[in-house]
């Protein structure tokens, strides 16, 4: 049963810091963590993060200059919640992803779907035993579908990086794992795009360096998929010997050629905040310092936006001492910097931003001076902080009725128990053909999952459909001759055979599935 409380509005007054820039501070004294955040419709921005020390799930609704109209907060105060990445969905409510305590002590990864009044549709819970599932990027498709980025699930466990389907009703369509061969270690996703030919996932992977067998150094790498989820190339970037790592924000632009802002680690002159580009078949094409620090502390670039065509924003700082020492800067897409503004400085850098309906940028940091708190700020494509609008806007207008400030305790009992269940039971995903031998009658139960094995790339994939409508059963003896096509489903009866009238001899059963064999079983008929 889902539990409301109200919260009033006027507790989550931000600190204007400059009476005409855009320049917010949200959350003071309430150990507010921001972690994403998007230019909703209506114009104003969605800050998703958590309140509470890591008590409550916040989303913190502002007008287009930054006020506070109202929040939302999920929780029950005794479970520990991260929520990492909000997006909108086609039906224009909003899905969530992140990880929580509710049910282990160990993190689990959720999904939380929201309707356009921020009220609870659906979540569910993705679990293996004793390990630490983490939901990292929630991305809606076009056609309503849902895919989350996860890392650390135990099904796989020489790799951090899962991608997983759900329909738009939050159904599990399908997994996939993409294993590391033995070079590789530690796998650790951060970013996932979207294109017109499938999806980008951006991880972080420890890759050798030069001349060893063994170890390594902390790498940026991709793999591409099809919208099946199923790989297509694997590039882990490496560059004379150079370290560019640390990941966070990526982009895509017109013509499919993916940018990286990460961090250039160079033991001998320090770390730089760096822009990497690979083309669109997966061929590095160039890297780029944006500053260089001459520092040997932590500096990176957090984000990577476009401008236009040629030009690029991007937000990050390195750490020379605390505070951090942030920046936002424009650069050309080679990289060159074109200028520089500093930001306020804050315990934590400004690693995510969106673009806004006129061509302006809003990121947020975390500051932990005196509790921790959410700072907000807004620059036009000269970096200069954005002037206030002084016109009315309405907001909230797909909700039939006023939205006001709660707090949810989230009644979420949908969980995926058995995340791994079609590898730690792997009988879930085979043919059974039963009696064996058979003369005269048969009895043929269909899988409960389907797995379909990618081997065409180095590194292969492996795909579990959770959700399937209709696969072909055939039935073939050993001469070729075809004994037996039927179509089956999910859940469905077992399949009752009379083969009396079938030749003496061996039988092969295949069930196939958009055209690939996902089951074999061999039958000797007497």
């Amino acid at each position: 049963m889902k539990k409301y409380f109200i919260i009033i509005l006027v507790t989550f007054l931000p600190i204007t810091l400059f009476s005409q820039e855009w320049v917010h501070i949200y959350g003071e004294g309430q150990s507010a963590i921001g972690t994403y955040i998007i230019e909703d419709y209506d114009k104003g921005y969605d800050i998703l993060g958590m309140i509470g020390n890591y008590k409550y799930i916040w989303i913190q609704k502002t007008d287009i200059n930054g006020e506070p109209i109202w929040d939302k907060r999920f929780g029950n105060s005794t479970i520990q919640l991260g929520a990492s990445n909000i997006e909108r969905t086609p039906d224009n409510g909003y899905i969530i992803c992140g990880s929580w305590t509710k049910f282990n002590t160990s993190w689990d990864a959720f999904l939380l779907k929201l309707n356009s009044c921020y009220e609870m549709e659906w979540c569910k819970t993705l679990i293996t035993p004793t390990n630490y599932d983490m939901g990292i990027k929630v991305k809606p498709t076009p056609e309503g579908d849902i895919l989350l980025l996860g890392a650390y699930f135990a099904t796989n466990p020489v790799s951090n990086t899962s991608l997983f389907k759900f329909n738009p009703d939050g159904e599990l369509i399908w997994q996939q794992y993409y294993p590391l061969d033995s070079i590789y270690y530690d796998d650790q996703p951060t970013d996932l795009l979207m294109d017109d030919d499938g999806y980008l996932i951006v991880t972080r992977r420890y890759y050798p360096d030069p001349g060893q067998s063994g170890g390594g150094t902390l790498r940026t790498n991709y793999i591409k998929t099809d919208t099946a989820g199923n790989q297509l190339w694997n590039t882990v970037y490496v560059d004379s010997g150079y370290y560019y790592s640390r990941p966070w924000g990526s982009n895509v632009n017109q013509y499919g050629h993916y940018y990286t802002a990460c961090t250039h680690m160079d033991y001998g002159s320090g770390d730089n905040p760096a822009l990497i580009k690979v083309l669109h078949d997966g061929t590095q094409s160039y890297n780029h310092d944006i500053v260089v620090t001459g520092t040997f502390n932590l500096s990176g670039i957090g984000t990577v936006d476009f401008i236009n065509d040629t030009n690029l924003i991007m937000f990050g700082g390195w750490l020379i001492t605390p505070p951090e020492e942030n920046i936002v800067v424009k650069a050309d897409t080679f990289g060159n910097l074109r200028k520089v503004k500093n930001l306020p400085e804050t315990s934590k850098a400004f690693t995510q931003a969106t673009k806004t309906f006129d061509d302006k940028f809003v990121s947020i940091a975390n500051d932990a001076t005196g509790g921790w708190k959410v700072y907000a700020v807004k620059v036009n494509s000269d970096l200069e902080y954005d002037s206030l609008y002084t016109q009315l806007f309405t907001y909230d207008s797909l909700c039939p009725y006023p939205i006001v400030s709660t707090t949810v305790d989230p009644d979420c009992d949908n969980v995926y128990v058995g995340i791994d269940e079609p590898f730690t039971k792997p009988e879930t995903t085979k043919l059974t053909v039963f009696p064996n031998p058979a003369m005269d009658h048969l009895t043929i139960d269909v899988p409960k999952y389907l797995v379909v094995q990618n081997t065409t790339s180095r590194i292969p994939s492996t795909t579990v459909y959770h959700q399937w409508s209709s696969a072909t059963l055939e039935a073939w003896d050993l001469f070729g001759k075809k004994l037996l096509e039927r179509q089956v489903t999910q859940g469905s009866a077992p399949v009752e055979l009379d083969i009396s009238l079938w030749p003496a001899g061996i039988v092969v059963f295949r069930l196939i599935y958009r055209g690939e064999t996902v089951a074999t079983e061999k039958l000797i008929v007497e």
